[in-house]
């Protein structure tokens, strides 16, 4: 493998099978410049999660969101449509709206400058004594979105992606499939957000992989069936599926007669990741987002079916220690990533179960494949 001078011209040693592959080198999470590379070649280009459309119900509700430094709202049009336009006033470049909620009319803080929820410029003091003046040029500027599994709603920067329907199907599919009562699921109060000390791509290297859990989980791995665990990896995204070990887990105990005994992560490319854990029917999609070289925000929304009880244990180990060994580890990596003792790794890959870190493997070769560097 090349070393670390003149980035742009490496070509990086990421084998097609995982056994025999390098990881990405240490440089690739440390560094300013192919973060900025990442920035515009991977997150403004790809599908993120912002919300769901239960929030959407009325014309001018709306939501924001925000990958690295563009923030976007997405609104429901007087027309029942979904729209998303970058959340900027056309004047000065003020933001418009902040979190969520509903407007009949987007107004600028700044100015006054006025908008429909379609977008369309509406009007503004001393306007219309502009000889030269068109509206037109002065609606906000659209964003891609797209609802995805009939509720979940996804925003891309690049007007000419593939739809998320068209790179994912068969992932919408399996959520629909696998998910208890995932018709009946209904948006619950957000998942608290943390800011990690790692650079967005430990943390998803670490998701990516089971290997760690024995170790790292002490509790989960005695929930789990490690044994049974499998990974599935497709192209843009990836799912890991155990069955239910022991359901008298002192940390997260499972009753009978559970809706769901089973574990089901999937994670889509670049940042999101769907999750079910044993003993519940609730669905937690949470994202990895970007925002800077060695920062990352954890943020998510959790989906239960309405008049279910919440499990109060369950919900303060997921949020608690299971959260807290999973941060601590990827912190102590991202430090470890400045080491001069440390160039990059080797995937391990020993067949279907734990020891296999082929789902990670193929995000190296998604990030390596679009900077150009395979």
């Amino acid at each position: 493998m090349a070393n670390e001078a003149g980035h742009g011209a490496l070509k990086l040693d990421i084998s097609a099978q995982a056994a025999s592959s390098r990881t990405l080198p240490g440089w690739m999470y440390t560094d300013q410049a192919e973060f900025e590379r990442e920035r515009e070649a991977i997150h403004f280009r790809s599908w993120h999660y912002a919300g769901t459309t239960q929030e959407l119900v009325k014309p001018g509700d709306f939501l924001t969101a925000r990958i690295i430094d563009q923030s976007i709202v997405v609104i429901r049009g007087q027309d029942g449509e979904l729209r998303g336009f970058y959340n900027v006033c056309q004047h000065r470049a003020h933001e418009l709206l902040r979190g969520r909620g509903r407007v009949h009319r987007i107004t600028c803080p700044y100015h006054a400058w006025t908008y429909g929820v379609d977008g369309q410029f509406n009007g503004a003091r001393g306007t219309t004594k502009l000889k030269d003046f068109s509206n037109e040029a002065f609606n906000l500027k659209p964003v891609r979105v797209e609802v995805f599994a009939k509720k979940l709603i996804f925003f891309n920067l690049d007007p000419g992606a593939v739809p998320l329907r068209d790179q994912a199907a068969d992932l919408e599919a399996d959520l629909e499939a696998e998910v208890p009562s995932f018709d009946r699921l209904t948006v619950a109060p957000e998942l608290a957000s943390a800011e990690i000390h790692a650079n967005w791509k430990v943390a998803v290297d670490n998701y990516l992989e089971c290997y760690h859990c024995r170790n790292a989980h002490p509790a989960l791995a005695s929930l789990i069936n490690l044994g049974s665990f499998r990974v599935d990896v497709h192209p843009f995204w990836m799912s890991h599926k155990a069955e239910l070990g022991r359901p008298d887990n002192a940390a997260y105990p499972v009753l009978p007669g559970a809706a769901n005994t089973r574990t089901l992560w999937w994670w889509l490319w670049p940042t999101t990741t769907f999750n079910v854990l044993p003993g519940s029917a609730e669905l937690s999609v949470f994202s990895f987002f970007p925002l800077s070289v060695g920062s990352t925000l954890q943020w998510g929304q959790r989906f239960g079916v309405l008049g279910d009880p919440v499990d109060a244990k369950r919900e303060q180990y997921r949020n608690g220690p299971l959260t807290a060994e999973d941060v601590a580890l990827v912190e102590s990596v991202q430090r470890g990533l400045h080491s001069r003792g440390y160039s990059s790794g080797r995937f391990i890959d020993d067949g279907d179960g734990e020891v296999t870190e082929r789902a990670t493997h193929q995000f190296h070769r998604l990030v390596a494949g679009a900077l150009g560097l395979l």
